[in-house]
């Protein structure tokens, strides 16, 4: 009994130490299964990195890693490099298209405004202008035309109308001028025959004037009688003198007068007669009947 019982413990010993090399190595050999049961893994996983994956030991550790990966294996995941391919920054990728998309659109071209067509805006057709359409050309055309060529005929109407605007300016000016001056009562004709004769008494005072200064100097300076003389023949030359200037105010302002409106006369004419003097201008530079509007088509055409 006492055998059996030695023999029962000996076998008993011999099992658990062969039990013992199993585990070690079964330790050995899968180090993973053994370290799975931990539960303690160093997983790169946010929360779960290595606990939420189904490794052979069926735990869940609990990791310390930034990233959303997972495991195979219980514990010692390696899941950070989940991270860079499956839960990176996708702002980046997001700002790259919406370049790339306002890239694509094209901007808003505004519609350039079409030219006028004055001829049209007046009524007048271009068929209807003839060779008047060449009023379209520029001012060196213009300028460096030939007198005898359809441009230089329209430059010289272009000229003749701008001569008229000259005119009306300077009338307008000569009129303010005549506005300025006194209108005579008699005519400068009139004045200028009471001026010459004026002129002559003065000239006679003063010869008068100079011969008692003459005599009482040869009566050694001193002479009651001279001296009353001279003293009369001043107060003459001085009343010759006064009424000279008078006249000759009279005739300045009598002339300049009938000077300016002369001038205004002959503006006023040349205004009058300006229209006819443009219109056959013009119709010497047209091909075809020159009307109202024609004519107003080609001042507008060329600025006027």
């Amino acid at each position: 009994m006492k055998k059996t019982s030695l023999q029962f413990l000996k076998a008993c010993s011999l099992s658990v130490a062969l039990l013992g090399s199993v585990a070690i190595v079964a330790s050995v050999a899968m180090p993973d299964v053994a370290y799975a049961k931990s539960g303690n893994g160093n997983g790169g996983g946010n929360g779960n990195g290595g606990g939420n994956g189904n490794g052979g030991g069926n735990d869940n550790g609990k990791g310390n890693g930034g990233g959303n990966g997972k495991s195979d294996k219980s514990g010692g995941g390696k899941a950070e490099k989940s991270t860079k391919k499956s839960g990176g920054d996708t702002s980046s990728a997001k700002k790259k298209k919406t370049k790339k998309a306002a890239a694509v659109v094209e901007p808003e071209v505004e519609a350039k405004p079409k030219k006028k067509d004055i001829a049209a805006e007046l009524g007048v057709h271009p068929s209807e202008l003839g060779a008047l359409n060449a009023a379209h050309a520029n001012e060196n055309a213009l300028k460096n035309a030939s007198p005898n060529s359809r441009v230089g005929r329209i430059a010289a109407y272009r000229d003749a109308v701008l001569a008229g605007e000259e005119l009306e300016g300077s009338l307008a000016e000569k009129e303010a001028a005549l506005a300025e001056l006194t209108e005579p009562t008699r005519a400068s004709g009139e004045v200028k025959t009471d001026l010459d004769l004026a002129i002559e008494e003065t000239g006679t005072a003063a010869d008068e004037v100079t011969r008692l200064e003459n005599e009482l100097a040869l009566a050694g300076g001193s002479d009651p009688a001279i001296e009353a003389e001279l003293e009369a023949a001043r107060g003459t030359l001085a009343d010759a003198q006064a009424a000279e200037l008078a006249l000759q105010g009279e005739y300045d302002n009598a002339l300049s007068y009938e000077t300016l409106e002369g001038e205004i006369a002959d503006l006023e004419q040349q205004i009058e007669d300006q229209p006819e003097l443009e219109r056959s201008l013009l119709e010497a530079a047209a091909n075809k009947p020159v009307t109202d509007e024609v004519e107003a088509t080609v001042k507008a055409l060329l600025g006027l």
